[in-house]
């Protein structure tokens, strides 16, 4: 009797320690808080018409252009070209053409709200049909404050998520 003891007291002694270092890893991963998304596709809000033609044309094919008449802007569809997870992109500029919306549409039951950024940090809003998580980021010293914003008639799932430049400026912002 006390050989087999040994012998699986040796067994039990890495089993138990494997699973401990499993478990803590895991719990290490959950608790690493995820960032907020700053860009969508490599555009950021405030970027030149230019700049986001030239990273769209690699990835996307312009299928509408609006001129906006009150506001002066203007705003177009992109259809992405190979993205599993994506089907096409909405952008929006100023009449002195800066990116100040872009919208991702999502193919169903892709994207979960939690793929973008902690669901725990956002503002939630549903009517039991659709549903919406809304984050508020503040401005730093490279970029505007800006709002993103995930909406779906699923609770697990996204249809569209955009951001939205705000108003503040780094010297004027203040957080609610």
């Amino acid at each position: 009797m006390g050989h087999y003891q040994e012998n699986y007291n040796m067994i039990k002694v890495p089993i138990v320690s494997s699973l401990l270092i499993v478990l803590l890893v895991a719990a290490g991963v959950q608790a690493t808080p995820k960032q907020t998304p700053r860009d969508l596709f490599g555009l950021r809000l405030g970027m030149s018409e230019e700049s986001v033609h030239k990273r769209l044309r690699k990835i996307a094919t312009q299928q509408k252009e609006e001129k906006e008449s009150e506001e002066g802007g203007e705003q177009e569809v992109w259809v992405l070209k190979k993205d599993s997870r994506f089907n096409y992109l909405l952008t929006r500029f100023t009449g002195d053409h800066r990116l100040i919306f872009v919208t991702a549409v999502a193919h169903p039951n892709r994207i979960r709200y939690g793929d973008l950024a902690n669901v725990n940090e956002a503002t939630k809003a549903t009517d039991g049909i659709n549903y919406s998580y809304k984050w508020t980021v503040q401005p730093n010293n490279k970029q505007p404050g800006y709002l993103l914003i995930a909406r779906g008639s699923n609770a697990e799932f996204l249809t569209s998520y955009s951001l939205y430049r705000t108003r503040e400026t780094p010297s004027n912002s203040s957080r609610p």
